[in-house]
């Protein structure tokens, strides 16, 4: 009897000090430098999240990571160097959208940056003004949240966006905090898929101040890429360098158009996973400014012009349509554009060269609001008609 008892008290001792060990190892302590802790931290959240489903969530705040992994988001502006651990936005335009189901309350990103930049926020589509009731919102290079105020109860579509130009500010989203979820399934693609190809008049240089150099200058909402694209209802991609061309700056277009995110990694290819259904090509204002300082001849652009048609082709496929403009700022070698589109094939190869209306009312020079609309009149009619051939 005495030795059964002693067996049944060992069993539950050692079952006692089983559980202890599993409720040890269920919170782990971080360790080593503050980027491990900062990581550690982010996947504790991601473990410590309750199940949610649509009918039964928490009433206060969960924080989700934001990931290439994170179940319901939809990638803004189609390249992105993937992360386990953040979303990163990049080219202007490039950000994040989701549908939510929520209690009501404050929604709140955590991003980072490296040098300052803006963000434009929606819900349902409508913008989010910022508690200051500007429509913009900053990110430092220091860690920072972006607020989205007093959003309502109920469902939501949540969009998140980089307006300030790549060359200027790389950013990252961390992760979102706030009471309710995200749907599991992420907003669909659209039907119509348009890459953009171009330096600054692309990323908006000028339309909201005087082209100082600061990320206070420039709106890539209201440039004509994302303004076209909101017209057709289309899925984008902004692949645009201020201040650089074909043959000039660093990556410059011929090589950064190759990579997801060419000046925070050289490792990492773009895919072309989704071949685009059209190219926008507005690049040559910067060759041509800097021909004389960097020795850039016309035969020269034009068949480096040529060699990047060829690029752009093989990359998005036969089906694709080129639309090429120039003399939006300056000549940008417009005899030779036109001739390299039409070495190229011209029409018969889905590629067409267009002169625009010179636009030099905004900062330092670059389109303002009235011109960048118009640029994207233009195109929205062009694509239609094109697309409907």
């Amino acid at each position: 009897m005495k030795k059964s008892v002693l067996t049944c008290f060992c069993a539950f001792a050692l079952i006692l000090c089983m559980v202890s060990c599993q409720k040890q190892n269920a919170n782990p302590q971080t360790t080593g430098d503050s980027e491990s802790k900062t990581d550690a931290v982010t996947d504790l959240n991601a473990t410590q999240n309750p199940p949610q489903t649509e009918e039964n969530f928490d009433m206060d705040p969960v924080t989700y990571p934001l990931n290439h992994s994170t179940k319901g988001i939809k990638i803004l502006g189609e390249r992105c160097l993937s992360s386990d651990m953040q979303i990163n936005c990049d080219w202007t335009g490039s950000g994040l959208e989701f549908d939510i189901k929520h209690a009501g309350g404050d929604m709140t990103f955590t991003a980072s940056a490296t040098a300052n930049c803006y963000f434009r926020a929606y819900v349902d589509n409508t913008e989010w003004k910022n508690t200051d009731d500007s429509v913009f919102y900053t990110v430092t290079s220091a860690q920072t949240s972006i607020v989205l105020k007093d959003v309502p109860e109920g469902e939501h579509r949540i969009k998140l966006i980089k307006v300030t130009g790549y060359t200027l500010a790389r950013a990252q989203l961390l992760d979102v905090t706030f009471a309710g979820l995200i749907k599991e399934t992420a907003p669909t693609d659209n039907n119509l898929y348009i890459e953009f190809v171009g330096d600054s008049i692309c990323c908006a240089w000028g339309t909201i101040g005087g082209h100082t150099g600061a990320y206070t200058d420039q709106d890539g909402t209201l440039a004509y890429p994302l303004i076209v694209s909101e017209a057709l209802n289309a899925d984008y991609s902004v692949t645009a360098l201020s201040g650089q061309g074909l043959l000039c700056g660093e990556p410059g277009m011929k090589k950064g158009y190759l990579y997801e995110s060419a000046l925070r990694s050289t490792e990492q290819q773009y895919d072309f996973a989704r071949q685009a259904n059209v190219v926008v090509i507005n690049i040559g204002t910067n060759d041509y400014t800097y021909r004389n300082t960097q020795n850039i001849d016309e035969a020269s652009f034009q068949a480096a012009y040529l060699e990047f048609l060829q690029m752009v082709a093989a990359k998005n496929g036969d089906d694709c349509v080129i639309i090429c403009l120039y003399n939006c700022m300056n000549e940008t070698f417009g005899e030779a554009i036109k001739q390299a589109v039409k070495d190229f094939g011209g029409a018969a190869e889905n590629a067409y060269a267009f002169q625009m209306n010179r636009g030099n009312s905004g900062g330092a020079g670059h389109p303002d609001i009235a011109e960048q609309a118009g640029y994207a009149e233009f195109l929205e009619e062009c694509i239609k008609e094109l697309l409907a051939e």
